[in-house]
This record gives structure tokens, sequence and C-alpha cells, in this order.
């Protein structure tokens, strides 16, 4: 069990005003859309309510929950991950956010039964706050691990890189890694992985 309030911490480091830029990336690792967002994530009535809207079109969308997700992990830092039950030959999404005070790095990593198709990194801080996204039109890129698992590794700014698996072979692991440097000396890492029976995997300081 937990040693902290899971809720509470959630609120500590992502309650208010996020503001945030949309990158989607194919499964080559090639931008194909950006746009701008505008989060605001607050507890009314005992519910966490999420409210995004995308500025490209003033459409929204809002998720309310009186509870964290089960499957949602979370680390006393403020760093949290959600994920399937469990993992098969079938499709799977993941979504990892790494938190450094006023600024956010979330991805949202979908694989098809056979191979990645697709990658959303989504670069967010505080209003005022200054914190770019890469430039236009990005291309990430790729580093093989050269050990023969299919895992390759993506390089989608200086400081920022996405490990997983590129193909999905049946009976494999499949896992999605998150680095980033926000400063120099300082690394933030976060990792939701599943083994080969599909079970997730318990990751050091996130339960």
């Amino acid at each position: 069990m937990p040693s902290f309030d899971r809720r509470a911490t959630l609120l500590e480091h992502s309650a208010g005003l996020w503001e945030g830029t949309f990158i989607r990336l194919d499964g080559q690792g090639l931008e194909s859309e950006r746009f701008g967002t505008l989060l605001e994530v607050q507890d009314i009535g005992g519910q966490i309510e999420a409210a995004l809207t995308y500025l490209n079109t003033g459409k929204g969308a809002t998720m309310r929950f009186a509870e964290l997700p089960e499957l949602m992990a979370i680390s006393p830092e403020g760093h949290w991950s959600l994920g399937p039950d469990r993992t098969g030959p079938w499709p799977a999404v993941m979504e990892l956010c790494l938190v450094d005070g006023d600024r956010r790095r979330r991805l949202v990593v979908r694989h098809s039964a056979e191979r990645l198709e697709s990658v959303v990194l989504v670069v967010e801080a505080r209003p005022g706050v200054v914190d770019p996204p890469p430039a236009a039109l990005l291309r990430a890129r790729l580093l093989p691990d050269g050990d023969g698992s299919g895992r390759g590794c993506w390089q989608l700014s200086d400081n920022l890189s996405l490990s997983t698996a590129l193909e999905r072979r049946s009976g494999q692991p499949l896992a999605v890694k998150l680095c980033w440097q926000p400063q120099t000396g300082r690394q933030l890492v976060l990792e939701r992985a599943y083994g080969a029976h599909g079970l997730p995997q318990a990751q050091p300081s996130l339960v």
C-alpha cells in the first residue's frame, strides 16, 4: 500500500492551469499535427475535473473522477502513468507524465498489435513560464538499442527521449520509458512496463 495520499499528491503537482502544445508523430517519428491547448485541473465538490481546450478549434473535452483510476501509477514527486490492465495481441495505449515544478512533459504512446503506431508529445507549462516546444516540423531521431529486442530510442529533443518497442512480438514484454533532463544535472525518468505474460510490472518509487 502507498505511504502517501495519491489523490492529494496528484492535485498538489498537477492542479491549476497548463498551457500546452500537442505534437503528434507517426510510427516513423515524423510530426503529422501540432496545436495549442489549455488544460485546467481542479477539485470541484470532491471530484477531480480535467478540462482540456483545443486552441485550434475552440472545442473542449472534460474528464471527471472522484478517485484516481486504479490503473494510474503515481510517485510521491507527482509523476504518473496510465495504461491497460494487461497487454496481449491487441492494441495498447500508455500515457506518461513527468513533472518539474511549473513544467511538464507528457507522452501518449499507441501501439497496434504489430508495431508502434503513433506518439503524442505534450509540452506544458504554467501561464507566463517560457518553455518552448521543439521546433516544427519535428522528426524524432531514432537510436536503435541494438540488442535484437525490437526496442528503439527516439530522441525527441536535446533533453527528451522515448524508449519503447518499434515492433511487437508475441510473448515479449512491452514497455514505454520517458527520460527528461529539465536542467543540467537533473534527470527525470518514468517507465511503464508489462511482462511477457502481459501483466503490469511495479516500477521503483511508483505504486
